[in-house]
């Protein structure tokens, strides 16, 4: 008999019609084999001296390390199914025996326990399936899940009516069982493809196009190139992020889903956390960290901010070392926003002038993601750099939270610096907000706020509002005032959105107001005459290589000869304000 005919016969009936073998001498073929498979392979390994055979070999062993994942996948859902983790703690420890050493079960001189009888009470050894994979074999729990996860979206399986069905990922399970592609990269692109699952339902014809990307993810996967599947996956979310179908805002179970800060590796030093939230949401965020970003106020002072920072030493002048100075705890909610701007010589961060001009539709990286990647990994080559300070603007980030967690209750001393307050400003046409026309609203640093959250901020949060195009506001003080107050720099804000330079994207909070018609050359302080610009472009103005001028009601510049020779009036296409004049 040969051996395929052996096996049949031994895992089928036995030989004799109508008396199928029972799971249990199945489980001991199964053990059989295996063991003898193992020790098969090291004897061919050992006594082989033909390329030939060796490279037989070498497939055979590669591919049974294939099929041997996929099985993989088949005990954890066997396992789930039957509920394993309501074994006791004696049927347990019966079956670790038993599958360290097989050989009396194999030879049938040893029985398995019996299945409990009863629905078990009191403490379990393990709370679900992933709790067993995790701890009785020893499966790192991470590694538990992604395989629960896949056996779910690779393998067959029935309906919500106990109906057969398909794997949920047809191709991709296609890929795995002909082995086109492996375990790892097909599961992690069945993981990417459950997120997208939102975004694809709001699309018409969901179910056409959710074939039609497995279609491809799949054939990326075969082609065996993890990163070229990760933009791919990556550029497909940013699509249909911004397709206009998705113009409707994220249903409750998708913001559940999607939204969190959750940790995502921990190291002997080192916690990492991966962080997503609504665009209003991010806006504070941003608010802050520009706020800690800006030397001049009190929530950016460096030497504040590096004398709280852990582990840092503020004299070292470098991100290393820890630091044998005592540092100074944050005690208050202070307020780092100034509210007013000077004509200050000292230099903020800024693009070289001559810098692309971004779509007239809004934020470049927000529109059209280059490469369909909205932010590229940074390039692990080039480490940040860190400030004469020693803090990285990432490290300041990161104190600035702590700083604000740490903080007490109550009103700050008076100076408390590293503690800013935001502001959360988002501009929307009136027409949108009332329903009249389609459109959303956009946050001060260029994020996109749906109408429907703008809608219920307005209703529960305090407002400030500023109607552009009306003519009540007395927003000018004349000579009287040379510095912006608050309220003029922020109708100026809610006008231009940021610096009057094309395709600057220094974040608002660390804007100057520019006069028009220079101070001194008689200029008033007036919304009408001020326009926001970055310190570079500020002093490009003032020492005349930029012109600043009112073009049709609004603050234009007219670039240097040698950048535009036409000398058109030009805006800051960066920022989406409504673009509308105040008067």
């Amino acid at each position: 008999m040969e051996t395929c005919q052996l096996i049949d016969a031994l895992t089928t009936t036995g030989g004799e019609p109508g008396h199928p073998v029972s799971p249990v001498d199945k489980l001991r073929l199964l053990a059989a084999l295996e063991w003898r498979a193992a020790a098969l392979a090291a004897e061919l390994a050992a006594e082989t001296t033909s390329p030939t055979q060796a490279a037989l070999l070498a497939h055979t062993v590669e591919r049974a390390h294939q099929r041997g994942e996929i099985t993989q996948l088949r005990a954890a859902r066997a396992a789930q199914r039957t509920l394993v983790q309501d074994l006791g703690p004696e049927s347990l420890d019966e079956v670790r025996s038993i599958a360290a050493d097989p050989t009396a079960f194999i030879a049938g001189n040893r029985e398995l326990p019996a299945d409990p009888a009863t629905v078990p009470r009191g403490i379990m050894p393990f709370k679900d399936t992933a709790g067993f994979l995790e701890h009785d074999l020893r499966i790192p729990r991470t590694l538990a899940l992604h395989r629960l996860h896949a056996a779910n979206s690779l393998l067959p399986g029935t309906d919500v009516h106990g109906n057969p069905a398909g794997p949920r990922y047809p191709r991709l399970a296609e890929a795995l069982e002909s082995g086109a592609a492996r375990l790892g990269p097909v599961s992690a692109a069945a993981r990417r493809l459950d997120k997208l699952a939102h975004a694809i339902a709001r699309q018409p014809s969901p179910g056409d196009l959710a074939a039609r990307i497995e279609e491809k993810v799949a054939g990326s996967v075969a082609a065996g190139i993890p990163r070229d599947t990760g933009r791919l996956l990556a550029g497909i979310g940013d699509e249909l992020d911004q397709s206009p179908d998705a113009g409707q805002p994220p249903s409750p179970a998708e913001i559940r889903e999607r939204t969190g800060i959750v940790v995502t590796k921990r190291t002997r030093h080192y916690t990492h956390f991966s962080a997503c939230m609504l665009n209003a949401d991010a806006e504070v965020f941003l608010s802050h960290f520009a706020a800690a970003d800006n030397p001049r106020t009190l929530a950016g002072n460096r030497q504040g901010l590096a004398a709280s920072a852990t582990g840092m030493n503020p004299t070292a002048g470098n991100g290393a070392g820890n630091s044998d100075t005592k540092t100074t705890e944050a005690t208050g909610n202070g307020t780092g926003n100034t509210g007013t701007t000077t004509d200050s010589t000292s230099q903020a961060p800024g693009p070289e002038p001559g810098t692309a001009m971004a779509p007239p539709d809004g934020p470049d990286w927000f529109t059209r993601p280059e490469n369909a990647e909205s932010f590229p990994d940074p390039d692990p080559g080039s480490p940040p750099e860190p400030g004469p300070d020693g803090l990285t603007a990432a490290q300041r980030h990161l104190q600035l939270l702590l700083n604000l967690m740490r903080a007490p209750q109550g009103a700050p001393p008076r100076g408390t610096t590293g503690l800013p307050t935001a502001q959360l400003v988002i501009h929307c046409r009136l027409e949108t907000l009332l329903g009249l026309a389609k459109g959303n609203g956009w946050s001060a640093n260029g994020l996109q706020i749906p109408i429907g959250e703008i809608r219920r901020r307005l209703a529960t949060d305090g407002a400030i509002p500023i109607v552009l195009g009306g003519q009540s506001e007395v927003l000018d003080v004349g000579r009287e005032m040379r510095l912006a107050n608050d309220t003029i720099r922020r109708a100026v804000l809610a006008r231009d959105g940021g610096c009057f330079y094309p395709g600057c994207s220094v974040p608002p909070e660390h804007l100057e107001i520019c006069h028009i018609d220079g101070w001194a050359a008689g200029g008033g302080t007036g919304v009408a005459g001020l326009t926001p610009g970055c310190t570079c472009h500020h002093h490009m103005a003032d020492n005349g290589l930029l012109q600043l001028l009112i073009h049709n009601g609004l603050p234009h510049v007219l670039l240097p000869r040698h950048l535009d020779p036409e000398q058109i009036p030009r805006r800051n296409p960066y920022w989406p304000q409504n673009q509308t004049t105040l008067f």
